[in-house]
């Protein structure tokens, strides 16, 4: 049977790639932390990963903007805007057909893209954890515009992906890898401030297993205390979810002026 094996979550802002010390008593820990996540993948020998990522009005603009979007091609190319990793993704398109199939089933009302470039939120993180060759299916949560999915529907999501794959014929080992966040404000006046303590109260709920605590904050909240750019945390939520564990690993955390936002990388489940 085919399962989801390995689950983890990680920031994905340009810099890291672009710009990858620029502190090293902060962003050495964070790349050793980045080091052991691509280790981790490695040992784990999956067949896919699923990338559950967010967008910067690369790929999705006014004239379609979805909920959730699960790409099903067979390769994907990287958008390389403003000097971000660009190139060429082998894509897993018939695991991608089963999930949409699957998703559907279950109540989700999938939009699907034959065609859809990647911007560096499934860029970055491919490429600083070696990811290159690794067939991916991406799959865009809206993280920007509002009405955004609940916290509560994301989690939805990430129980179903779980599901789904486990009734995928074959043998397949899939990762789930959620990445955004955490606190940094885009955009906007307050751009380059980070909030760690709050950084670190949803690092700490995620790794202890206290996710009902979080899916309990209002958007204005998040908004308000850790910027737009937190809102992204919905991607982290579905990778939680998908692990089928309530606990996670805090491979490491920092505050990165120098990047603006702070950083965190995680592993769920298995990959605890």
């Amino acid at each position: 049977m085919s399962a989801v094996i390995w689950t983890g979550a990680t920031s994905h802002v340009g810099a890291i790639i672009k710009n990858p010390d620029p502190a090293p008593e902060r962003s050495g820990p964070l790349n050793a932390a980045w080091d052991r996540m691509a280790e981790q993948i490695r040992a784990a020998r999956l067949d896919a990963m699923v990338v559950v990522a967010t967008d910067h009005y690369e790929t999705f603009r006014l004239e379609h903007y979805p909920t959730f979007c699960l790409g099903v091609a067979d390769e994907y190319e990287g958008w390389g805007e403003f000097g971000n990793p660009t190139g060429t993704v082998a894509g897993a398109s018939e695991l991608s057909q089963d999930m949409l199939a699957g998703l559907v089933d279950r109540g989700f009302d999938m939009s699907r893209s034959h065609e859809m470039p990647l911007d560096h939120s499934f860029m970055v993180p491919l490429v600083r954890l070696g990811l290159l060759e690794l067939p991916v299916v991406p799959l865009f949560v809206n993280c920007n515009t509002a009405p955004l999915p609940s916290l509560r529907r994301c989690q939805a999501l990430g129980e179903s992906i779980r599901e789904v794959v486990a009734g995928v014929p074959g043998e397949r080992r899939v990762g789930v890898l959620g990445t955004g966040g955490v606190s940094h404000w885009v955009g906007l006046p307050r751009f380059g401030d980070i909030n760690e303590e709050w950084d670190r109260r949803f690092l700490s709920l995620l790794e202890s297993g206290g996710i009902d605590e979080i899916l309990s904050w209002p958007d204005e909240e998040i908004l308000e205390r850790a910027g737009n750019g937190a809102l992204e945390i919905r991607t982290w939520v579905v990778a939680q979810a998908a692990s089928g564990t309530p606990a996670g690993r805090l491979l490491e955390y920092q505050p990165m002026p120098e990047w603006a936002i702070g950083i965190g990388v995680m592993t769920m489940g298995a990959g605890t």
